[in-house]
């Protein structure tokens, strides 16, 4: 059963990553990074406009940190959560499914699986 419950924990971690779409707001992280430093190497723009642009990005920035900060936070303390509720009504031991989750067992072979799966279904 603690089996099961790391399986959980993983998957649900994966997924809710995937439906908050965090990898997509890393990608705007670098987009942002990248428009940030073309202001600064652009001669055209004076300091005024060059610190206007900057706020701006330095305001998207942040609202990004808070969102990857607050989504990844949600994505591992769901799963986490359902099986602190399970170890209290004694279904699965959470201690148990840690000591699964770290096992270099499960390790290598969620990574494994994790490598296979993305290649799997990368764009390409």
């Amino acid at each position: 059963m603690a089996l099961a419950g790391a399986i959980f924990l993983v998957d649900g971690f994966v997924a809710l990553v995937r439906m908050f779409r965090l990898m997509k707001k890393c990608g705007d992280v670098f987009d942002l990074v990248k428009s940030s430093l073309a202001v600064f190497r652009n001669p055209a723009l004076d300091d005024d406009a060059k610190e206007s642009a900057l706020q701006s990005y330095a305001r998207q920035l942040f609202s990004l940190f808070l969102l990857l900060t607050l989504g990844a936070a949600l994505a591992l303390a769901l799963p986490a959560g359902v099986i602190w509720i399970l170890d209290v009504l004694q279904v699965v031991s959470l201690r148990a499914v840690i000591e699964v989750t770290l096992s270099w067992q499960f390790l290598l072979g969620s990574t494994l699986f994790g490598v296979l799966a993305w290649r799997l279904t990368r764009k390409r």
